[in-house]
């Protein structure tokens, strides 16, 4: 996400726990395309080491697809509600503003 955010001149910190304390808090109802997902997928349960970004979501089907870097898999897309990323969300922030 830094190298994404730097190719804009948009500084955020290289470490997923800093980023996830930029921009602003967003409830799971109001997430939109462009706001960052913070995970804590190790040991400590509530310990944020994983980052993705909102690359659509479908509110009808209350879907929200999100592109990340997986160790095993490269860059992906996965679906925040999976039961896997659900159980590990931690918070939304969006460092953008929408131009809507």
């Amino acid at each position: 996400m830094k190298n994404i955010f730097d190719s804009h001149q948009i500084l955020l910190p290289r470490v997923s726990y800093n980023q996830a304390k930029k921009g602003f808090f967003v409830p799971k109802k109001q997430i939109e395309k462009g706001d960052l997902l913070f995970f804590s997928t190790g040991i400590e349960r509530k310990k944020i080491n994983h980052v993705g970004m909102v690359i659509h979501v479908e509110k009808k089907h209350n879907s929200i697809f999100f592109i990340h870097a997986s160790t095993s898999n490269g860059v992906i897309i996965s679906q925040l509600y999976q039961k896997y990323w659900n159980n590990r969300f931690i918070t939304a922030r969006r460092i953008l503003h929408s131009s809507k």
